[in-house]
């Protein structure tokens, strides 16, 4: 580009005095003018060359500069793109752990069962004249509850089940009422803390916390009691020590309105005999605010004594006792070949009552329904007096759930698969067993049939 300059200002120098005739010849002086332009016009492009070279530099600089940020702006963009995928995963995986860890913590069961029942009540009047109809009926009973554990030594169980009527001591319903709705109530809520490894303490409306035998109908197994409880296990020796509410109540400070209560004790231990385990227990329990007044539910004392008394007008049936219970039960398991076999024994007396006041029963179990195609049979005789227990507690099915009864219960069940069962009772029974009925009769005949179709999950 420079040549290009001088040559072109080198040929105007030569143009000029051509192409004007009528001037006059050039001179020293003018060549020398002539040369200092020239010279100023080349400085002046080596100037300008200078600049364009230093531009073209800055130029390349910024070119390098903008493509090394457009490089990072798009590593960024990915490094966010992948930042944001890892959140997501780690978002997932996150909420996988927390349900992970809140399914460990619950542990969901219940079970479900259909109950075929007859009953043929013997019961008739002073005229010789059954009462009671036999009586056929179908009856379904649902449960379903969780355990939730809480916190390392707190656990907390809930649970509903079937009931009719709020009786504590069934969760059958009937299947009657033209298709009607059945209802569903709590049966159980309470927490469970292991304060000790040898130790817990249980409150709310619980599972019964001490020793019984499954087949003992010394308390029925449908009852949830309400209070608090503490239990203790450590090597062979076992116990509980509890208080229950039965009634609170408000108003003047009468007998009537005086809150009933249940305290009890019990102590126990297994002991080892060869293959074998013996158990052994004593239990204590003792109502509070009990005589004189009705903790009934239903209005029935089930078959306890009762007086009269008169407040207000108002004519109420009350306890005529106090119930302190000594029970004492020992249990037997062993094997015989492959089969289990239990041999058991409960006996009772109520030291508040003067007669009347005696209860006992005993039992066998041979073969235990549990795995696939394993079978079970077993029967028991028990007698029961009409103030040896307190009756709101005892079985509401043999002898239809009356004291003063005596009889024989026979058992049966097979496990076609696991968590199935098909169980049949047999209750063979006597009411009235010492004291005779409104109809002056004794020994009258009860008996209870149920075949059952069980699933548990």
């Amino acid at each position: 580009m420079k040549n290009l300059l001088i040559a072109s200002a080198v040929a105007a120098a030569l143009y000029l005095p051509v192409g004007a005739h009528a001037a006059a010849p050039t001179t020293t002086s003018d060549l020398a003018q002539i040369r200092e332009q020239l010279q100023g016009l080349m400085q002046r492009v080596d100037k300008l060359e200078q600049e364009n070279t230093s531009l073209k530099s800055e130029n390349e600089t910024l070119k390098a500069k903008t493509e090394k940020s457009e490089a990072e702006s798009e590593y960024l963009k990915a490094e966010t793109k992948g930042l944001r995928k890892d959140t997501a995963n780690l978002a997932v995986d996150a909420a996988k752990v927390r349900g992970a860890d809140w399914a460990g913590k619950v542990a969901l069961k219940g079970d479900l069962r259909y109950r075929y029942e007859m009953i043929k009540d013997d019961a008739a009047n002073a005229a010789g004249v059954q009462t009671t109809a036999d009586r056929y009926r179908d009856r379904i009973r649902m449960r379903f509850g969780a355990d939730v554990k809480a916190t390392d030594t707190i656990l907390v169980g809930i649970g509903f089940t079937t009931t009719e009527g709020d009786d504590p001591r069934s969760a059958n319903q009937t299947l009657t009422g033209v298709f009607s709705r059945k209802a569903l109530d709590l049966d159980y809520a309470f927490f469970d803390w292991k304060f000790a490894s040898w130790g817990d303490l249980i409150g709310g409306k619980m599972k019964q916390p001490f020793f019984k035998n499954q087949q003992s109908v010394f308390w029925d197994n449908d009852i949830n009691p309400e209070g608090l409880a503490l239990t203790y296990s450590r090597g062979i020796f076992f116990g509980s020590l509890y208080h229950y509410w039965l009634n609170e109540v408000s108003g003047s400070p009468t007998t009537q309105t005086a809150d009933a209560s249940v305290a009890g004790v019990q102590i126990g231990t297994k002991l080892p005999i060869g293959q074998s385990v013996l158990t052994l227990a004593g239990h204590y329990y003792d109502l509070s605010a009990a005589e004189g007044r009705a903790p009934f539910y239903n209005a029935s004392s089930n078959g306890n004594t009762t007086r009269a008394l008169v407040s207000g007008g108002t004519t109420t049936q009350v306890l005529a006792n106090d119930f302190e219970v000594i029970n004492v039960t020992a249990e037997w398991n062993m094997n015989v070949g492959a089969y289990p076999l239990m041999l058991w024994a409960d006996a009772a007396q109520n030291q508040a009552a003067d007669d009347l006041d005696k209860a006992w029963a005993a039992g066998v179990l041979f073969g235990k329904a549990s795995n696939p195609k394993t079978w079970e049979f077993g029967a028991s005789y028990q007698v029961v007096e009409k103030d040896a227990l307190f009756a709101q507690f005892i079985d509401s099915d043999f002898a239809g759930g009356v004291s003063d009864a005596q009889g024989y219960k026979i058992v049966g069940a097979y496990a076609p698969q696991r968590n199935w069962t098909l169980n049949g009772t047999y209750f063979i029974n006597d009411r009235n067993k010492d004291v005779a009925n409104a109809g002056g009769k004794k020994k009258v005949g009860y008996d209870r049939l149920q075949l059952d179709f069980n699933v548990k999950f």
